[in-house]
C-alpha cells in the first residue's frame, strides 16, 4: 500500500472518530439540555410553590466570618447575611420589593416596631452566635400601621463556614387581636365578679342593719305593751316602721339592679310628659318631705316630653329625690329642674342638704366603693341607689354626676339623649 493510501486511510478513521464523538457529544448537549430543562422545571415549580404559601418563606445566608460582630445585627445598612430567596408573600407583609431588600437585608431592622426593636436583635444575636433556632414575636410597623409577626427558622452549617437560615414569617395580627380582646374580657370578666362579690358583701353588710332593728325593737315593743307604756310603744313602733321602710327601700332597688344586671329588665323605651312623672313621684314623697318641714318644688315647662322607659327614670327620680329628702335639714328646700337641649334632656335635683366633700365624690356611683351615710334625722342609706340610677341612665346613653359643697347642698344632675 502506498503512502498516500495509508494517509487517506488514517484520515477517514479520524474523520470517523471525529463523527463518533461528534455524536457523543450531540447526545451529551441532548441529555443536558433534557437536565437543565427539567432542573429548571423542578425550579419553577418549588418557586410558584413557595410563592403560593400563604405565609413568608425566606433563606438568608450568614456569611463565614472570623470575628462575630454584634453591631453589624443592630446595623440598618450593614447586614452580617445577604438574601438568598424571600417569596412573594415575605414581600407582600412587609410592603418591600425584593430586588430592594436584596440589595439592603438590614433593612429589616427598620420595620421592627422601637419598643420591640431590641428583643428582636438580641434574639437574632443569640440565635447566630450559638447556632440554635430563631424564635420571635413581636409587633412591626408596615405602611405606617403596627402589625403582629411570627419568625421562625433552623440554621444549616455549611463546610466553607456558612450557615444557611431557612425561615417562614407569619403575619400574627387577627390572632393577637383575638387573644388581646379575650384577655380583656377575661380582666372584665374578673373585675365585674370582684366588684359583685364585694357589692353584695356590703348589700348584706346593710340589710343587716334594719333587720337588727326590726328584730330588736319589735321585742321592746312586745315588752312595752305588756307594760302597757304608751309613750314606750310610739317611740319602738316608729323605729320599726323606719328600718321596715330602710329595709323594704333596699330590697327594691336590690331587685332593680338584679334584673338589670340578669337582662331581665327590658328597656322599652316611650314618649311621655317628664313633667307629669316628676309631680307623680313628687307626690309619692310628700308625707316624708312634710315631716320633716321641707318644701319641693317642680321648676320646668309642663309640657316638656322626653322619650325613654318610665319605669327606669322614675326610679331614677325616686332615688334622688328621696336622697335628697334624707340630706336635707328641716326647713330645707328642694328644687326640681329640666331643660330640653339640642340633644338631650338635662334634669337637676338640688338641695340644701349638708353637701359632700370632693373625696365623697368620687366614691359616689361606684359599685366597688362602700359609701352610705346617715341623714340628717339618723335616716339609714343603702348605697345602692345611686349605682342603680347610673346604671339606668347609661342604658339611655346619658350621664349622671354630682356637685355638691359642704354645708350648702348638692346638685345630682343626669342627661338622657334625645331619641325624638
Amino acid at each position: 500500500m502506498t503512502s498516500r493510501s495509508k494517509f487517506n486511510e488514517h484520515v477517514y478513521d479520524v474523520l470517523a472518530k471525529a463523527d463518533r464523538y461528534q455524536s457523543a457529544l450531540d447526545s451529551i448537549e441532548k441529555r443536558h439540555s433534557k437536565i437543565e430543562e427539567a432542573l429548571e422545571q423542578e425550579r419553577q415549580l418549588y418557586l410558584d410553590l413557595a410563592n403560593a404559601q400563604p405565609t413568608g418563606v425566606y433563606r438568608i445566608r450568614v456569611l463565614n466570618i472570623k470575628r462575630f460582630d454584634e453591631e453589624k445585627w443592630r446595623s440598618s445598612t450593614d447586614a452580617p447575611y445577604v438574601v438568598e430567596f424571600a417569596n412573594t408573600r415575605f414581600c407582600e407583609l412587609l410592603n418591600i420589593g425584593l430586588e430592594k431588600f436584596q440589595r439592603n437585608p438590614a433593612i429589616i431592622n427598620d420595620f421592627i416596631f422601637e419598643p420591640d426593636k431590641e428583643s428582636f436583635i438580641q434574639k437574632n444575636i443569640e440565635s447566630s452566635r450559638d447556632l440554635i433556632p430563631f424564635i420571635w414575636e413581636g409587633r412591626l410597623l408596615v405602611r405606617n400601621e403596627i402589625i403582629w409577626g411570627h419568625f421562625e427558622s433552623t440554621p444549616r452549617p455549611l463546610p466553607n463556614g456558612d450557615v444557611v437560615w431557612t425561615g417562614a414569617f407569619f403575619d400574627i395580627t387577627k390572632r393577637k387581636k383575638e387573644e388581646q380582646e379575650i384577655q380583656a374580657k377575661n380582666e372584665e370578666l374578673q373585675l365585674a365578679n370582684a366588684e359583685k362579690n364585694k357589692f353584695f358583701s356590703i348589700i348584706a353588710h346593710d340589710l343587716k342593719s334594719p333587720f337588727n332593728a326590726i328584730v330588736g325593737f319589735s321585742k321592746l315593743l312586745v315588752d312595752e305593751i305588756k307594760l302597757k307604756n304608751v309613750d314606750g310603744i310610739e317611740r319602738y313602733a316608729e323605729i320599726v316602721l323606719d328600718s321596715s321602710y330602710t329595709a323594704l327601700d333596699l330590697l327594691t332597688n336590690l331587685m332593680e339592679w338584679a334584673r338589670s344586671q340578669t337582662g331581665r329588665l327590658i328597656y322599652k323605651p316611650e314618649t311621655f310628659n317628664i313633667y307629669d312623672l316628676i309631680k307623680d313621684t313628687e307626690y309619692v314623697f310628700a308625707h316624708i318631705a312634710k315631716g320633716k318641714n321641707i318644701s319641693i318644688s317642680v321648676d320646668m315647662d309642663s309640657q316638656l316630653t322626653v322619650c325613654a322607659d318610665v319605669s327606669m327614670i322614675s326610679t331614677v327620680l325616686r332615688n334622688l329625690i328621696s336622697n335628697a329628702i334624707k340630706f336635707t335639714h328641716t326647713g330645707g328646700q328642694i328644687i326640681i329642674r329640666a331643660e330640653q337641649l339640642a340633644h338631650h334632656l338635662k334634669v337637676i335635683v338640688s338641695d340644701t342638704g349638708v353637701g359632700m366633700s370632693e373625696s365623697v365624690i368620687d366614691k359616689l356611683f361606684r359599685i366597688d366603693e362602700k359609701h352610705s351615710t346617715s341623714g340628717t334625722q339618723d335616716e339609714q342609706g343603702t348605697g345602692l341607689g345611686l349605682i342603680l340610677c347610673k346604671d339606668f341612665v347609661e342604658k339611655h346613653e346619658g350621664q349622671i354626676w354630682a356637685e355638691s359643697a359642704e354645708g350648702i347642698g348638692s346638685n345630682f344632675i343626669f342627661t338622657l339623649k334625645n331619641n325624638k
